[in-house]
């Protein structure tokens, strides 16, 4: 028969549950920002304000090349020259391949954004409450700093566990969840080991927090407040519609001028 525990030890193991608890539910919090709410809060943002800021970084973009390509022309109507186009084109080519490229790639990121936020990309609510709840009791009983006497079987499971998590596969979760149920409990460890695993998961889930913390300042984690404030979303996107046409007034400006340019000949030498 088991002895009863002193008061001491009670605190001990009323402590280590504890700890067992809000280490499991940190680590899915900071699993839920890396793997769903970062790809969420992007293609939020890129939606919302992303879709803005390309077109106003392709309109100053063009205004850039169009500015150069009027540069270039001037340089052979100074010497009164035909200019050549095909080297004009070149030269904007080489100097604007970067910009080009970033074009193209934040292009591709707002389609998949748009993708993304399509309706079947989602579980329902009701399901992702169940899919956080499994996963917190795997996590509970197999993660190193939870479980000291982790086998790499159990090791191998919570992989399996991540993975599913990620893919919002609940099914998954409840097979690997029914495979635990069947194994036999392990036997809670000695009041030395428990007090040194108490000391681990003090430190661990102190890690977790700062990490959490730091998460949050970062982008998109930052924009999460901003994003679900509608007032934000409208200020941000009135900004960005006036810069936008101011550039495309300050565009056109520019294409009359190379429109001039492209008509001119050179005068006949006396």
């Amino acid at each position: 028969m088991t002895p009863d525990l002193t008061p001491e030890q009670k605190l001990l193991h009323a402590q280590y549950d504890v700890l067992k608890k809000e280490f499991s539910e940190l680590f899915t919090q900071k699993n839920d920002m890396l793997m769903q709410d970062e790809n969420l809060l992007t293609a939020l943002y890129l939606n919302v304000v992303g879709q803005r800021q390309h077109q106003k970084l392709c309109l100053t973009v063009e205004i850039k090349m169009i500015m150069q390509r009027i540069h270039l022309m001037q340089s052979y109507i100074n010497r009164n020259v035909y200019p050549d186009k095909a080297a004009i084109d070149a030269d904007i080519e080489k100097r604007f391949t970067d910009y080009v490229s970033k074009i193209a790639v934040e292009a591709q990121r707002l389609a998949l954004a748009k993708e993304y936020l399509k309706e079947d990309a989602f579980l329902p609510p009701h399901l992702v409450v169940k899919l956080k709840e499994v996963y917190k009791i795997i996590v509970k009983r197999l993660h190193p700093d939870v479980n000291p006497h982790a086998t790499e079987e159990d090791k191998d499971l919570l992989l399996q566990a991540q993975a599913a998590y990620d893919m919002s596969n609940l099914d998954a979760l409840n097979e690997i969840l029914l495979s635990l149920d069947m194994h036999t409990p392990v036997s809670l460890p000695d009041m030395t080991s428990l007090q040194k695993q108490v000391e681990k998961l003090e430190n661990s889930v102190k890690q977790l927090r700062e990490q959490i913390e730091k998460l949050e300042k970062q982008f998109p984690f930052s924009y999460r407040d901003n994003l679900a404030d509608e007032k934000w979303i409208k200020a941000q996107q009135d900004e960005l519609d006036k810069d936008i046409a101011e550039l495309e007034k300050e565009k056109k400006k520019y294409e009359d001028y190379l429109s001039l340019m492209d008509d001119w000949k050179p005068s006949p030498l006396n």
